[in-house]
């Protein structure tokens, strides 16, 4: 990879950490949405983000 191209595989942005902090904490999508105040399918869409990059490596 070129220049920083490798660092923004791997960082996640500060709402997606948030999504993850909760995650860990065992809160449900509803909960972390409803937290957030971001819909559910947005929390999804951060957790399927990032399992989508997990695969790549």
């Amino acid at each position: 990879m070129r220049g920083n191209d490798h660092k923004s595989k791997f960082l996640l942005t500060n709402r997606e950490r948030e999504v993850f902090e909760l995650l860990v904490q065992d809160k449900t999508t509803r909960d972390i949405a409803q937290q957030l105040f971001i819909s559910e399918k947005t929390v999804r869409n951060h957790i399927s983000k990032e399992m989508w990059f997990e695969r790549l490596t």
